[in-house]
Parts: structure tokens; sequence; C-alpha cells
């Protein structure tokens, strides 16, 4: 248990981590909420739509743990010196990367199975990507102090989204359960 404990980050820096992706996790299913707002109050009742809002937010809060859990998982697996070490930033830099990356794949794939070489491209762009920036963040200190300092101001959004995404998690348990 000891030897676990030893490899994984500092829990400051898993918050840190962890305030990026529910920033882009909830940030993202507010985004899509909204678009589909004007549709929903045709058909909806407001109960309606606020229970359809504790949906989605409770699958973004689900998605954001399970993205953190993921990363501090493989910040055990693999070399201290290949995610532990700086696991702030270099979390930051692959939760934005692939934030990206799964939207720019979303937008522009068309309606049926992508090519291989489309699946290939959008994996392998988005490591490429990720390997650099790390590497550049590593050279250059204050890239990696500028990183943490987005990072530091994205982890703001916890005190809004947290909230609402535990609340909703109480509200689709309570819907659920009666």
């Amino acid at each position: 248990m000891n030897l676990i404990r030893n490899r994984l980050p500092s829990r400051s820096e898993i918050i840190s981590v962890f305030g990026v992706v529910v920033f882009a996790c909830h940030s993202w299913t507010m985004l899509g909420f909204l678009n589909k707002l004007s549709s929903f109050l045709l058909y909806f009742s407001v109960g309606e739509i606020l229970s359809i809002f504790a949906y989605m937010m409770s699958v973004a809060m689900l998605e954001s743990i399970a993205v953190t859990i993921l990363l501090v998982l493989l910040s055990v697996l693999l070399p201290s010196n290949w995610l532990r070490d700086g696991f702030a930033y270099k979390g930051f830099v692959i939760v934005v990367i692939a934030t990206a990356a799964s939207i720019l794949f979303q937008k522009f794939l068309p309606d049926d199975y992508p090519s291989p070489l489309m699946l290939a491209a959008s994996t392998l762009v988005p490591l490429i990507l990720i390997v650099l920036l790390i590497g550049l963040s590593q050279s250059f200190p204050r890239l990696r102090s500028l990183l943490l300092d987005i990072q530091d101001r994205i982890s703001i959004m916890l005190f809004i989204y947290v909230p609402i995404g535990i609340l909703s998690l109480m509200v689709v348990l309570f819907r659920n359960l009666l």
C-alpha cells in the first residue's frame, strides 16, 4: 500500500487536473444543453427540462471523475518521470489536447464510420502534440509556469461546477430510487 501511495501524484496536483477536467466536461455539456434548449422549450415542461439538465450534468460529473481517475492510474502505472513528476501541467496538457481533439473529431466526422486513416490521424496527431508540448514545457520553465497559471484560473470553476454536479447526481439518484 505504501508503494502505491509513493507513486501517486500530490493531492493538490490531482485537484488541479480535476478542475480542468471538470471545466472541460461541464462546459461542453452546458454548451450542448443550451444548444438544444430552444427545442426543449417547445416539447417539455420546465420540470422536465430541469431533469434533463440534471441528467446531463450528472453524466458530466461522473465523466470528470472517471477521466481524473484514469490519469491518476496512468501516473501510478507509468514510470514516475513520465506523468507523476509534474502531474499538474502534464495532466493539463493531456486534458486540453484530448478535449480539443475530441471536439474537432466530433465536428469534422461525417455521419458514417470514419476511415482507418482518419482514425489513425485523429489518434496519432494528438499524441504527438501531447508529447511535443510536454517536452517543450519541460525545457522552458516559463511555458510550464504559463500552463500552471492557466490551469489555476480554470480550477476556480470547481466552485461552480462541482456543486452543480453533486446536486445533479442527487436529483438523478432521487428520481431513480423513487
